[in-house]
């Protein structure tokens, strides 16, 4: 069980904007700085995960 493969994701993409005005922020920072309340914030993770060889290997 030692040989289990840990994958690590290629890409992470967050995007963060208002829920009610729909406008989007390039920055946590910028998102402080516009002073909107933490019930109005939207945050969508997107992760890209490298291809998985699904084919087994035979000897």
């Amino acid at each position: 069980m030692d040989n289990i493969p840990t994958l690590t994701p290629e890409k992470i993409i967050t995007t963060i904007k208002n829920k009610k005005t729909g406008e989007v922020y390039e920055t946590e920072e910028a998102l402080k700085a516009a002073n909107i309340p933490a019930e109005d914030v939207q945050r969508d993770v997107t992760v890209i995960m490298p291809p998985l060889d699904l084919i087994g290997k035979t000897k």
